[in-house]
């Protein structure tokens, strides 16, 4: 198809003003009418309005760099190269090509488009994301994808260097803490968590700059979690983005200090999945009363009701000082001697078992201490069900 068929002699009259106050290469000038036709580059459109031009008896051609892009559509081919040796090395499927302009760009794009108008042009940045993006499919053997790519790179042309975002791997999986003492995400007190366990085998495997756990809740750090957490870990810049996931459960599962299973692949979606799951949490808790224990029947006042927490005075110093209204679903208790007693206790996320047991000085209202008048203390906590079923 012959672009000549689109232009008509304002068209052209437009391109010979252009001309004549810039010194600018085929695809600035095509790019200007980059709205007539389709299937052309703003080349092909530039040397066609260029030739028709000279054929009228009018003829400008570049001399030396281009006044607009500074010589850039000329040195694509470099670009491209550069981005083949910066990527070496990163494993991805799909990539999205940005820009990011000179101010020097910016400023005469935008002093070309105050003299000609913007009705047939499209942008700089544009047509560099295009033809780069077309060169580095065929240079990388990768599809372009600006919905979700794995790697995004960025053209900086102010400090004339490429810039290079990852997509962070996530994989989903659900885990076990078998011993306590140990926190589920990193925490300087203390040297190993479950998120320490998790990242020093998947990062052998997939190696990245940092990495983040996202768990549905978390359990106080002297209790196990003896049914399986949902939880995704997250690999930031990563270098690989792929792994046997039933070998790396295998080598996780050598800790013998957490379990995980079903580790999949997923994307950011679920984090926000995992993390704004609210699902039930049914507990064993040992305590111990101060005295022998008597009326234990009084108990059963604490089912379906609410409980109103103020903040624990144990967490006070890192979280704000609020009001939480949480029901208890079910309770049940064994007498294991005339002070120590088991209780295993449904209730809804977000209610603090310890201070249900304790009453934490009258911030947790009932608690088991209240209504038996009898103080008690917490010797041993799980988390033995979450509802995950519900959510």
């Amino acid at each position: 198809m012959n672009f000549r068929k689109f232009l008509k002699p304002k068209h052209l009259e437009l391109a010979k003003e252009i001309l004549k106050n810039w010194n600018i290469c085929d695809s600035c000038l095509g790019r200007q009418f980059a709205q007539l036709g389709s299937g052309f580059t703003n080349k092909e459109r530039g040397k066609a309005v260029r030739k028709i031009l000279r054929e009228k008896g009018f003829e400008k051609p570049l001399k030396g760099k281009c006044e607009i892009c500074g010589g850039f559509f000329q040195e694509l081919d470099k670009w491209s190269e550069k981005i083949v040796q910066e990527t070496r090395g990163i494993e991805f499927e799909s990539f999205v090509i940005g820009t990011v302009m000179s101010s020097e760009l910016i400023r005469k794009e935008e002093s070309l488009w105050e003299e000609t108008g913007i009705e047939y042009c499209e942008s700089f940045k544009a047509e560099a994301n295009r033809e780069i993006g077309k060169k580095m499919e065929k240079k990388l053997g990768k599809k372009a994808d600006k919905q979700n790519p794995d790697l995004t790179i960025i053209l900086d042309l102010e400090e004339k260097k490429i810039r290079l975002e990852i997509k962070p791997v996530f994989i989903y999986g659900e885990y076990q803490k078998l011993v306590r003492g140990i926190p589920q995400t990193k925490w300087d007190k203390y040297p190993i968590t479950v998120e320490d366990i998790i990242a020093e085998c998947a990062l052998k495997r997939i190696p990245g700059d940092s990495h983040a756990f996202h768990g549905c809740g978390r359990e106080d750090i002297d209790a196990r979690c003896l049914d399986w957490r949902p939880f995704v870990f997250e690999i930031k810049n990563p270098k690989k983005r792929h792994t046997d996931l039933k070998s790396l459960e295998k080598e996780i599962n050598k800790s013998k200090k957490i379990k995980v299973r079903d580790l999949v692949f997923c994307d950011k979606n679920k984090v926000i999945e995992v993390k704004s799951a609210k699902p039930d949490k049914t507990y064993r808790v040992l305590a111990e009363f101060e005295k022998p224990v008597k009326n234990l029947e009084k108990i059963k006042a604490l089912k379906g009701i609410i409980i109103k927490q103020r903040t624990p005075s144990r967490v006070l110093h890192r979280r704000a000082d609020k009001l939480r209204e949480k029901r208890v679903k079910n309770i049940k208790w064994k007498v294991i001697t005339n002070k120590k007693c088991e209780f295993i206790i449904r209730a809804e996320a977000g209610l603090y078992i310890k201070e249900l047991i304790t009453g934490d000085k009258g911030r947790t209202k009932p608690s088991v201490s209240e209504i038996l008048e009898n103080p008690a203390k917490v010797l041993e906590l799980d988390v033995i069900k979450i509802h995950t079923e519900e959510i």
